[in-house]
């Protein structure tokens, strides 16, 4: 019963599909442990240009050279993966007719990774650009798409994240990190940094359980989470509604006026 109803259910969805014009989405039926699950699969559109382009669905890969840059900012729907490196270069990874839609500019220290100003298209997979950086300090996620690193290491680094875009740090070794979330976006990081400071006023939250230091601040305004551990001295100024939870044994100092609270795990 329970697959006669999945396989009805299923069906309607794929012929509301249809209905709306578009045969590229493609319907998954799979027998779990537990029974069966249904999952469906479809372009993606982003941008909002008036010519909106489709994917072609041939993907390739071109390197890009770059001029030096100390800062990044990711603007729009691009996923970006990067890699601390000898010289400064972008790869961009997408359909054959949406690569040439994706900007890879140095403007003065910054590299911005951008969609071409009145650009739109439909894809399958989301463009994806991967960058060797050699003096990078700061980075700024103010679009959608997603940002992973599996190893950074230097004497300072500043986040900023003001869209929904996620970011994944995977192991740091830095003397300071400076993080700032008005956005949606997600932040988790590894490793560790010497001095931290935390400043959330969006929905984000962070997750730093894997990542040490000795001292760090924290000032959470919005409704975003923040998990982390240290082990000399936590400050702390909570007026929102979003949590702290840290490990560790530091020196504790707090101003509580919002509806967050404070834990030690």
């Amino acid at each position: 019963m329970k697959r006669l109803a999945l396989l009805t259910l299923a069906t309607a969805l794929a012929a509301g599909a249809a209905s709306a014009g578009d045969n590229d989405w493609r319907l998954r039926i799979r027998k779990e442990v537990d029974g069966w699950s249904a999952s469906f699969s479809g372009p993606m559109d982003y941008g909002s240009g008036r010519s909106r382009v489709r994917g072609s669905g041939v993907k390739v890969e071109k390197s890009r050279a770059l001029a030096a840059f100390t800062k990044l900012r990711i603007d729009g729907p691009i996923d970006v993966r990067l890699n601390q490196a000898g010289s400064d270069q972008a790869t961009v990874v997408a359909d054959d007719n949406i690569e040439p839609l994706i900007e890879t500019v140095v403007e003065g220290d910054a590299l911005i990774v951008r969609m071409r100003r009145d650009a739109g298209f439909t894809t399958r997979s989301a463009p994806l650009v991967r960058l060797d950086a050699r003096a990078l300090q700061a980075i700024a996620v103010n679009g959608s798409g997603d940002l992973g690193v599996e190893h950074f290491k230097g004497d300072s680094l500043g986040l900023n994240v003001i869209g929904s875009g996620d970011v994944h740090l995977g192991a740091v070794e830095l003397r300071e990190l400076n993080v700032s979330i008005s956005g949606s976006g997600d932040v988790r990081l590894a490793g560790r940094a010497e001095q931290q400071s935390w400043s959330v006023s969006g929905s984000g939250d962070v997750d730093a359980r894997s990542l040490s230091g000795r001292a760090a601040k924290v000032s959470i305004n919005g409704s975003g989470d923040v998990e982390l551990g240290v082990t000399e001295q936590l400050d702390v100024q909570l007026s929102g509604s979003g949590d702290l939870n840290y490990a560790g044994r530091p020196q504790l100092r707090q101003s509580v006026s919002g509806s967050g609270e404070i834990h030690r795990r």
